[in-house]
């Protein structure tokens, strides 16, 4: 992963706790933040309140309690603050037939949320599942979050 301007070095920030080494939720979905060194931008990795299929199709999330999530805990680890960071991202689903089955009466993709998505969205966000490995200065690697989606 690398920031707008190439710069492969994040902060990451996330709400859970961290079970048995990965980032989990907690009494809420996860959430998982990056913060580019040379930029300063932020980004969201992810969510386990909106990224993967069950999460759009299936799972059903109170809204307040999404929007009330804040990722405020800084992932240290050995010390380290500063990551590179490889995202898997695994998708076994036929989009082009999947699709048709979840259009509404109107042909519209609607997520269990109620929200209007369109095409590039679902399959975009709509995963099987995730790794997210963070890379310390050294060379050790860290995977941070695994998590199967669909």
């Amino acid at each position: 992963m690398h920031s707008a301007t190439g710069g492969r070095l994040f902060r990451i920030s996330y709400s859970g706790t961290i079970w048995r080494d990965v980032i989990v939720g907690e009494q809420s979905p996860a959430l998982v933040l990056t913060h580019a060194i040379d930029t300063g931008e932020t980004l969201t990795i992810f969510d386990e309140g909106g990224h993967g299929y069950d999460t759009m199709f299936v799972d059903i999330f109170d809204p307040g309690v999404l929007d009330s999530r804040t990722a405020r805990h800084p992932l240290v680890i050995d010390a380290e603050d500063c990551f590179e960071i490889e995202l898997e991202l695994f998708d076994n689903v036929d989009w082009d037939e999947e699709e048709q089955s979840l259009l509404d009466q109107q042909g519209e993709l609607r997520l269990q949320s109620g929200e209007l998505i369109d095409s590039a969205r679902l399959r975009a966000d709509g995963f099987d599942a995730i790794g997210i490995t963070v890379i310390s200065r050294d060379g050790t690697r860290h995977e941070i979050v695994s998590e199967e989606l669909g």
